[in-house]
């Protein structure tokens, strides 16, 4: 429990903020993550990530950095910097449109500054339903 503690203080005393929860999922609806899951399929409309804080002492930018594992590496798709502005709590979200030539190992970032704050991974497979 003391571990846990700290690891809260030091995140809000050296980013300003906390991080209550950071998911993947399948919608966000009223600020509010629908069907987290780590697994979606090419029926799928979107993935969503979705961030939400706490205790932020100042405005800053965050970034979600979503990349593809293409041929054992992880290549950059996209880089959504999005605001956090100080106050009791701040939540957002990003998404990727799914395409059919999407499937495979994906990972979304929490990124300050240079800093990594969390990552999530995820895949995108075939839809069990679809005819080829």
């Amino acid at each position: 429990m003391k571990k846990f503690l700290f690891a809260i203080l030091f995140a809000v005393s050296l980013f300003g903020y906390n991080i209550k929860e950071f998911v993947t999922c399948k919608d966000v609806q009223d600020l509010t993550p629908i069907n987290k899951t780590d697994t979606f399929t090419t029926k799928d409309k979107k993935v969503f990530a979705f961030a939400y804080f706490t205790d932020i002492k100042k405005n800053s930018l965050i970034d979600f950095v979503w990349e593809k594992k293409v041929d054992g590496k992880w290549k950059l798709y996209a880089d959504i910097q999005l605001p956090v502005f100080a106050g009791v709590r701040w939540r957002t979200y990003s998404n990727i449109t799914i395409r059919p030539f999407f499937k495979g190992e994906w990972r979304v970032s929490l990124v300050d500054g240079n800093t990594t704050i969390d990552t999530k991974k995820f895949k995108i497979i075939e839809d069990a339903n679809s005819s080829n």
